[in-house]
């Protein structure tokens, strides 16, 4: 399945990486992070979309260095859209620092999909497409020399 992931993701940018981190974190630790996480799971790189994240995070400098050195975009969702999304691996932690429990494999998914968001007066839905899949889950890095702590999350869009 992985070979079939790399041969049709190399020829196509679908996949969209989740980025949760802490405040300062560097771009090299993202950078070796997503690479550690592309060479374990046999995904090429050249078939990222994008990366994506959580609002607050949206002027953290990594992130921005990152996407001007990748020369891709950086998507960005507000806590409570990401809060609606069913992620295997929530953190009630990062819940209560953030206001939402999954920032990584959350953001991924709804960058991954053609999400509808629709708030009535007391209901909020979210629907991440059918056409997207959580294809790695969320691996938490941090590296001796290389400021902050990264966790990265890989959806891809199907169709």
């Amino acid at each position: 399945m992985r070979e079939i992931i790399n041969q049709v993701a190399s020829k196509h940018r679908v996949l969209w990486v989740g980025i949760g981190c802490t405040r300062g974190t560097s771009r090299q630790l993202i950078e070796r992070a997503i690479g550690e996480v592309f060479r374990e799971n046999q995904l090429a790189e050249n078939a990222i979309a994008g990366f994506a994240t959580i609002n607050s995070k949206s002027e953290e400098l990594g992130l921005l260095e990152l996407c001007q050195h990748q020369n891709l975009f950086l998507k960005t969702f507000p806590p409570d859209v990401l809060s609606q999304v069913c992620v295997p691996n929530p953190s009630q932690v990062v819940g209560k620092k953030v206001g939402t429990c999954s920032v990584a494999e959350a953001a991924a998914l709804c960058a991954a999909s053609n999400f509808t968001f629709v708030e009535s007066s007391q209901i909020m839905v979210i629907s991440v497409g059918l056409g997207v899949k959580l294809v790695v889950p969320k691996q938490i890095f941090s590296l001796k020399g290389l400021p902050g702590i990264v966790t990265i999350a890989v959806a891809q869009a199907l169709s």
